[in-house]
This record gives C-alpha cells, sequence and structure tokens, in this order.
C-alpha cells in the first residue's frame, strides 16, 4: 500500500488549508450574494432563503475540514498522526468523492467544470492523508 512521506503529507496538509480557505471564502461571497444563487448548488436553489441555509451548513462544515487540516499538521509534526485523525480524512475524501460525482450532474456548467476538478483533488489529498504514519 502507498505510504506518503511525511515531506508529501506535509504538502497535502498545506494545499488542503488553503483550499479550505478559498472554499471559506466562496462561501462567504455567496452569502453576501455577490454569486447569484442560481449558480450554487448545482443549480437546484429555488430560493435565497434556501441558499443562506445551505451556504451557512457549508462554512461551518469548511470550517470544520479547516480545523482537521491543522490537527493533521500539528499531529505529523508531533511524528505521529493517530487513527480518529486519519478516519476523519477518510470521512472528508468520501464526502468529497460523493460531491464529484454530484458536480458531474450539476444542472449548471459552471459547477460542474469549476467545481468537479476541485473536489476531485480535494478527495485525493484527503485520502493520501489517511495510510498509518509514524515519525
Amino acid at each position: 500500500m502507498w505510504n506518503p512521506s511525511k515531506k508529501i503529507r506535509t504538502i497535502a496538509s498545506k494545499i488542503l488549508i488553503v483550499l479550505f480557505s478559498f472554499t471559506m471564502i466562496f462561501h462567504v461571497i455567496a452569502l453576501f450574494q455577490f454569486i447569484p444563487y442560481k449558480y450554487l448548488w448545482g443549480g437546484r436553489l429555488s430560493t435565497v432563503e434556501e441558499m443562506y441555509v445551505m451556504e451557512t451548513v457549508s462554512l461551518i462544515v469548511n470550517t470544520f475540514f479547516l480545523w482537521a487540516s491543522f490537527q493533521y499538521t500539528r499531529y505529523l509534526n508531533k511524528g505521529s498522526v493517530p487513527l480518529w485523525i486519519r478516519l476523519v480524512f477518510a470521512f472528508i475524501g468520501i464526502i468529497f468523492l460523493a460531491n464529484t460525482i454530484g458536480n458531474l450532474v450539476a444542472v449548471t456548467d459552471l459547477e460542474t467544470l469549476l467545481a468537479t476538478p476541485v473536489t476531485a483533488v480535494l478527495s485525493g489529498i484527503c485520502f493520501s492523508l489517511v495510510p498509518k504514519y509514524e515519525n
């Protein structure tokens, strides 16, 4: 089984920190309606109220993902990443894999073209952090 080095894991966790930070900025921009809600959530939102609920949930979830990325980096620097944090990244990887499939069938081309590659990369990076690592 592939077992990435500490350097690869460090780079991967830093990429996640950057991507989750940018994703949170995107969701804040969406909450302030700088992006029309008809382009969000695969074009399936029908009201501004739905957008507020969904974008708030997204912001909360991405905050958790960002926190988990910082925790992974912290444990990695200590020399051992515990099972619970690796399971969190397996779960996050599954979420992004499912989201990638959902983006492929989005109503809007923008979501399909823009979000699909991002969620696919996020899924792959998350799965790369799952194998056991001890220094």
